[in-house]
C-alpha cells in the first residue's frame, strides 16, 4: 500500500512540473533564435527571438527588446513584414500568422489542456477514496489517456518547431529577395543567420521527459502496484 502511494505521488509531482514546464514555455519567446553572422550599421538588429505568437528584436546599439505579433502580410504584394507593425490594417492589406506558427501553437495549447485535466484528476483521485467503482475506475484510466495524449501534442509541437525552425526568418527575408523560391530563401537565412531552438524549446523538451516517464509510472501503478495493493 505505501509503494503505491509513494508511487503515484511521484506520478502527481511529475505531472505537475510537466505542466508547469510546459506553460512556462508557452508564455515566452524563446522558442526560437537568430542570430546574425556579420553585423553591419544597415541592419542594426542582431537577434531575433521568436515564440508561439510573438516575435521579438534586440538592437545591437541599445540592447533593448522591442516586441510585436509575429505575424506577416498575406497578399503577395506586400512582402515586407515590418508593414504589419508600421500599417494600420485594412481589406487590401491583411496580416496573419503562418501555418507552421498556428499548428505549433493549436498542438501546444491542446497539448496543455490535456495536462492539466491530468493533473486535476490525479488530484481528484487522490483525495477522493469513498467514490464509486465505476467512478474510481473512470478515474484511474483516464490519466492514462490525457496523459498519453499531452505526450502526443508535445512531441508534434516539438517536431513542428525543428521542422519549421527557419520559416519565420525565410518570410522576413522575402522582401529582400523577392524572387527567391523557398529554397532560396532557406539558403540566404542559413548564410546571413544562425537559427537555433531557444530555451523556450529546451524546457518543453523536458515536459516532454516528464510527461513520458509519468505516464510510464502510472502505467506500472494503475496495472501492478495499484492492483496488487
Amino acid at each position: 500500500m505505501q509503494a503505491a502511494k509513494i508511487l503515484y505521488f511521484t506520478v502527481f509531482i511529475l505531472a505537475v512540473f510537466a505542466f508547469v514546464f510546459h506553460v512556462t514555455a508557452m508564455g515566452h519567446h524563446h522558442w526560437k533564435n537568430a542570430v546574425r553572422h556579420n553585423f553591419t550599421t544597415n541592419n542594426y538588429i542582431n537577434l531575433t527571438t521568436i515564440g508561439l505568437f510573438t516575435r521579438c528584436v534586440t538592437s545591437y546599439f541599445t540592447a533593448t527588446e522591442t516586441c510585436f505579433p509575429n505575424k506577416f502580410p498575406m497578399n503577395n504584394n506586400f512582402l515586407d513584414s515590418n508593414l504589419c507593425v508600421q500599417t494600420p490594417l485594412n481589406d487590401t492589406f491583411q496580416c496573419d500568422f503562418l501555418p507552421s506558427t498556428k499548428g505549433i501553437a493549436s498542438c501546444a495549447i491542446i497539448a496543455a489542456v490535456y495536462l492539466g485535466l491530468s493533473v486535476v484528476i490525479l488530484f481528484i483521485h487522490s483525495i477522493n477514496t469513498s467514490e464509486a467503482r465505476s467512478i474510481g475506475i473512470c478515474l484511474s484510466f483516464f490519466p492514462l489517456l490525457l496523459l498519453l495524449l499531452a505526450f502526443i501534442f508535445i512531441l508534434i509541437t516539438l517536431i513542428l518547431v525543428g521542422s519549421y525552425l527557419s520559416r519565420d526568418m525565410m518570410y522576413i527575408l522575402r522582401a529582400s529577395f523577392p524572387a527567391s523560391n523557398s529554397q532560396g530563401l532557406l539558403d540566404e537565412v542559413r548564410r546571413i543567420y544562425t537559427v537555433r531552438i531557444g530555451w523556450s524549446t529546451g524546457l518543453d523538451i523536458i515536459a516532454l521527459v516528464l510527461t513520458f516517464f509519468s505516464f510510464i509510472l502510472y502505467n506500472v501503478f494503475v496495472f501492478k502496484v495499484g492492483r496488487s495493493s
